[in-house]
């Protein structure tokens, strides 16, 4: 599973606890994986004072990314990180230009994850018909792609 985060590398961040204050849903980078299953990211600070109950939360992660044959479906607690020793150590030299009050690091502690394998799309039947006629007739075969009409050439 590390090695299939590190692979898409961004995620789409949602909070789902129930609180009256949500960190708003984000898409992220991510920094690390740590050996304990840990995601850690930078998200940007909600202009909002955060109290210390506010700091850990319920939440989800969903790896995608185009032209990949798999996705991730990640959920887990949350935990605003505030420790600038600590910000230094997990992020490094990515820390340097995060140290404002603009962006906070979060880790999220992986409780369940969800991987999904896309097959490939089989064609159709119109499309299995299409194939043989084109076989059969040209001794060929012919290479599906979706036709787009532009918007131009139905003037």
């Amino acid at each position: 599973m590390r090695d299939r985060i590190l692979e898409i590398g961004s995620a789409l961040f949602a909070n789902t606890g129930n609180a009256l204050f949500k960190v708003p849903t984000s898409i992220i980078s991510v920094l690390r994986v740590d050996q304990s299953g840990n995601v850690w990211f930078f998200l940007n600070h909600p202009n909002v004072y955060m109290e210390e109950t506010d700091r850990s939360f319920p939440a989800r992660l969903d790896f995608y990314r185009k032209g990949k044959p798999f996705f991730l479906n990640v959920s887990g607690t949350a935990e605003v990180i505030t420790d600038a020793d600590m910000i230094r150590e997990i992020a490094g030299e990515k820390a340097a230009g995060h140290t404002s009050s603009r962006v906070m690091l979060v880790k999220v502690q992986v409780e369940h994850a969800a991987y999904f394998e896309q097959r490939e799309r089989t064609p159709n039947i119109f499309q299995q018909c299409w194939l043989a006629i084109c076989k059969h007739l040209l001794h060929e075969q012919p290479v599906l792609r979706p036709y787009k009409i532009h918007p131009m050439e139905l003037a």
